[in-house]
């Protein structure tokens, strides 16, 4: 697991649209990991 960089306001990133998520495979399930790790 990784922590992962915390964005804060007033970064640009933060107004950006996410994508939908079309399926959840293994690169998504450790980007959740890591997620949950960084909180």
């Amino acid at each position: 697991m990784a922590v992962l960089p915390i964005v804060l306001l007033p970064d640009p990133i933060l107004r950006k649209r996410a994508e939908p998520v079309e399926r959840v495979d293994d690169t998504i399930r450790q980007l959740m990991d890591d997620m949950l790790e960084t909180m």
